[in-house]
């Protein structure tokens, strides 16, 4: 039996409901993209991350980072860093001026520039580090703090079902488990079973996050693991329907499959809101890889993944997608 998804206007427990949730993710989920997937159906978004030191220096490029909007609710800020007493003092700042529904601390993030300062997956590696960070943050806000980790530092040594409980004695009010290890990155295949022990070791809400690119992928980690909620990164570039898609599976209807007008409607509406929002000049840079996404699978678009990554400017990005082969008058 499936969950039936609530949505809700605010989010003062968490996850605690089963709800679809916009991962965060670096030059991805900038506020453009998270109102298209508020859009389509997503019922939780989270900003891209926030290193604490940056934001603790007030840096321009952190605090532009946190900018959200009324139409996005619920939506959380999530931070990484490794200094307790330093996000200790993000999460009060974030708690006064900013307002989100909740803060997530990263505990997952492989990257080597994250994990050389000791943020992201390297907390996976001290547990008395990541637990006075929990406990700072808690502290330090009446915003709830959530926690999203990895399974482990090193595949099959997993230290998921510890750090979740350490999550909730310290006072997290939900963690997310992404069933890999730091090592393995993004590569092979989740562990998916781990997020079914994590949910059998706590009473927070545990929300399960990997390698839901369909439907039927999101059914199977509810039916499989128990999580209270899902949380999807990777599989909605180009595909912000996915939400809507998965809500219409749980309800046992069956999905419609996008046109490819739809496809090419979004990504220029996705172009001219960035524009909006960050101007031409990023707007040339940072959509060629989501307009590449969004004509994947279209007969013929890969021709023209070239010309997309070759272009200099919006308007031969507008050209593009306004080609004869992407709208069907080849």
């Amino acid at each position: 039996m499936h969950p039936t998804l609530h949505t809700t206007s605010t989010v003062h427990r968490p996850f605690s409901h089963p709800q679809l949730i916009l991962a965060p993710m670096a030059g991805i989920t900038e506020p453009v993209f998270r109102m298209l997937c508020k859009k389509h159906g997503a019922d939780i978004v989270v900003t891209e991350m926030v290193s604490v030191e940056a934001l603790y220096r007030q840096a321009k490029p952190a605090l532009k980072l946190m900018d959200i909007t009324p139409g996005e609710r619920p939506v959380g800020i999530q931070l990484f860093g490794a200094d307790p007493k330093k996000f200790a003092w993000c999460a009060a700042y974030i708690d006064e001026h900013i307002g989100p529904d909740f803060i997530d601390l990263n505990c997952g993030c492989p990257a080597p520039k994250i994990v050389k300062k000791n943020g992201g997956s390297a907390l996976l590696k001290d547990e008395k580090l990541y637990a006075r960070i929990i406990e700072s943050m808690v502290q330090a806000t009446s915003v709830p703090v959530t926690v999203k980790i990895r399974s482990g530092w090193e595949m099959h040594t997993w230290v998921d079902v510890a750090y979740a409980k350490i999550a909730q004695e310290c006072g997290a009010a939900a963690i997310t488990v992404h069933p890999r290890s730091k090592t393995m990155g993004f590569s092979g295949h989740s562990f998916r079973e781990r997020i079914g022990e994590v949910k059998n070791a706590v009473s927070i809400p545990v929300v399960g996050n990997g390698d839901v690119r369909t439907p039927r992928d999101a059914l199977d980690m509810f039916e499989q693991t128990g999580c209270d909620s899902i949380m999807i990164g990777r599989g909605t570039y180009g595909n912000p329907w996915l939400f809507d898609s998965i809500k219409k599976a749980l309800k046992g209807e069956q999905a419609t499959a996008v046109s490819r007008k739809e496809k090419i409607d979004t990504a220029r509406e996705h172009l001219n809101a960035y524009c909006r929002v960050h101007g031409e000049h990023r707007a040339s840079r940072e959509m060629k890889k989501h307009i590449s996404w969004y004509i994947k699978g279209i007969p013929q678009a890969s021709q023209l993944r070239n010309d997309i990554f070759r272009s200099q400017s919006v308007r031969e990005l507008q050209e593009l997608l306004h080609s004869d082969i992407l709208n069907d008058r080849s």
